[in-house]
């Protein structure tokens, strides 16, 4: 948390402002171990956010919104298409998931 979520700096001198920080960050970090571990391939999971980053995030691509739909656009032929692909499959199958827990508590 330190190093890929600036943790070892806070941003203000004032507390309260520096717990909401804190509290916003721990969150980030809490959703990203769940994403590398659930929506990326087995090899992304150990990977520090900066390779997320600069290997998944970053791509070079337009973002064209057409007809209700975002559809992003990537060269022909590019190397994270197959990555996208997998992914975007990964989290459609979490979306479409039974809970593991009931909804209402046993009585």
């Amino acid at each position: 948390m330190k190093e890929d979520l600036a943790g070892g700096r806070l941003p203000s001198g004032r507390f309260g402002a520096n717990a909401a920080w804190w509290g916003i960050m721990v969150l980030a970090f809490n959703l990203n171990s769940l994403m590398k571990r659930l929506a990326l391939p087995e090899g992304w999971a150990p990977k520090r956010l900066k390779a997320i980053r600069f290997g998944f995030i970053n791509l070079a691509g337009r973002v064209v919104s057409r007809a209700r739909q975002l559809i992003i656009r990537l060269s022909k032929g590019h190397p994270a298409y197959e990555l996208l692909i997998g992914v975007r499959q990964r989290l459609r199958a979490l979306g479409n998931a039974e809970p593991a827990w009931p909804a209402t508590a046993p009585p």
